[in-house]
């Protein structure tokens, strides 16, 4: 049988994300101009959509967003699950403060529900227990050398059923070579070791720079 062509060929990702995906504001598109003026990372628009699917279908009544970024993934998850209460950490309150803006911008600022929360993340999870750990969505997208200790905080205080986000799992393709002087290689690589020891099953959604979904068993 003749090879498959990969279909991670030059231009084709911008395409998709420009053309193909379905945006249901036009606000995502300014969003997506501000973060790329500002340097500002954001998930792509496909890793959005899917966001914005997998809480459609899973309408959790609480999401743990670690890392808010300028919001552009809140609000693409609060589209797809507007019932949803998110809370959403970042120790950067000026760039957060922008999700407030946005969501005002689309029109669904009184519709939608997020507290935002300006603290290291590592701190408020070992701080705020009582507060997250009902969450039954945690999508996780801020410093790839935490990954592991996220995981392994999460995991052990999660309640069986709820589900993980975690971006940026094939790490730009350093997943293929890790570079052993990039302690951000090798957290990345250390997650998905203990992921693979630790989760019964998982997904990896191929979109942007890797979405990763997975569950704790229910007892």
């Amino acid at each position: 049988m003749k090879p498959r062509p990969s279909i991670y060929i030059p231009e084709l990702e911008s395409f998709i994300d420009s053309t193909l995906v379905y945006k249901p504001n036009s606000v995502f598109s300014e969003m997506e101009i501000y973060a790329k003026e500002k340097n500002i990372p954001i998930v792509t628009a496909a890793t959005g959509a899917v966001l914005s699917h997998l809480l459609s279908l899973l309408k959790p009544n609480q999401v743990l967003e670690l890392g808010t970024g300028l919001g552009y993934s809140t609000l693409w998850m609060a589209a797809g699950s507007p019932g949803t209460q998110f809370v959403t950490v970042d120790r950067h309150e000026a760039q957060a403060a922008l999700l407030d803006e946005y969501a005002k911008k689309m029109g669904i600022w009184e519709q939608i529900h997020v507290k935002r929360v300006t603290a290291s993340v590592m701190e408020y999870l070992e701080e705020q227990t009582e507060e997250w750990k009902n969450s039954d969505l945690f999508f996780v997208d801020c410093d790839k050398i935490t990954y592991l200790d996220i995981f392994r905080i999460l995991w052990r205080s999660a309640n069986p059923g709820a589900s993980f986000l975690f971006d940026n799992m094939l790490w730009h393709g350093r997943v293929l070579h890790p570079d052993p002087k990039k302690p951000s290689d090798l957290a990345v690589m250390a997650l998905w070791d203990e992921v693979k020891s630790q989760v019964s099953h998982y997904t990896l959604y191929p979109v942007g720079d890797g979405l990763l979904f997975f569950q704790k068993d229910k007892k």
